[in-house]
C-alpha cells in the first residue's frame, strides 16, 4: 500500500483470524515503532509481544478485571447504544482472538518531560498500527487496561523494570470488515 492508503483505510479491529503472525513479519512491525520520532530522541518506548497461548490466556485473564472496572464506563459512553456495551466486553475479554498481544511501557517512571514521553510512546504505538496494516495485519489500540488501573499487573507480570504500562495493541489477521467511522467536521483550521 502507499503511505496516504495506509493511513486513511486502516480501522480498529475487533475479530480476527486464529492464523499466527510470521515472526519476520511480527519483528518488522516492532521494529518500525522502534522509528517513530521521540522527544529529544530519547526514545522512551518498549514493547513486549505476547504470543504464546498459555501466556495470551494470561492476559485475557487480567482483561476480565478490566472488564468488571470498565463496564460503567461503557454503560455512560453508550447509553444511546448499549448493545455496544456488551460488544465491547467481549473484545476486551477475548481480545477479540487475537492471536499477538503487544503490551506497550514508556521505559522509564521519572523522565522530566512526561507529556513528551507519553506523545513519543503514542507516536511508535501508531507507527505499529500503521506497519501492522501495511502487512494486511490488523490491530486495536487499547487504553482501557491502564485507565482502569491495571497497569501495575501488566508490568509486574510482563515487563518488570521496564517503565509504566501505556496500553495494548492486538494483532492479527481481520475476521471483519474494519467500519470507517463517521468523520467530525471543523476540526482544523489552515491560517
Amino acid at each position: 500500500m502507499d503511505t496516504r492508503e495506509v493511513l486513511l483505510t486502516r480501522r480498529s479491529i475487533r475479530r480476527y483470524k486464529s492464523d499466527p503472525i510470521p515472526e519476520s513479519d511480527l519483528r518488522e512491525i516492532l521494529e518500525a515503532g522502534l522509528y517513530a520520532p521521540s522527544a529529544i530522541n530519547l526514545q522512551h518506548w518498549y514493547f513486549v509481544a505476547v504470543q504464546n497461548p498459555d501466556t495470551m490466556e494470561e492476559v485475557r485473564q487480567i482483561m476480565g478485571g478490566v472488564v468488571e472496572k470498565f463496564t460503567p464506563v461503557l454503560k455512560q459512553r453508550f447509553a444511546r447504544n448499549p448493545e455496544q456495551i456488551g460488544i465491547t466486553n467481549k473484545f476486551l475479554a477475548t481480545l477479540g482472538g487475537a492471536p499477538v498481544c503487544v503490551l506497550v511501557f514508556m521505559l522509564k517512571p521519572d523522565y522530566p518531560d512526561r507529556d513528551g514521553a507519553m506523545q513519543s510512546v503514542s507516536a511508535a504505538i501508531e507507527n505499529v498500527l500503521l506497519a501492522a496494516w501495511d502487512k494486511g495485519i490488523g490491530s486495536c489500540w487499547l487504553s482501557a487496561p491502564q485507565r482502569m488501573g491495571f497497569g501495575p499487573v501488566f508490568q509486574e507480570r510482563f515487563a518488570p523494570g521496564k517503565g509504566e504500562f501505556v496500553a495494548a495493541i492486538t494483532l492479527g489477521y481481520p475476521d471483519q470488515e474494519g467500519k470507517l467511522p463517521p468523520r467530525r467536521d471543523g476540526r482544523y483550521t489552515i491560517v
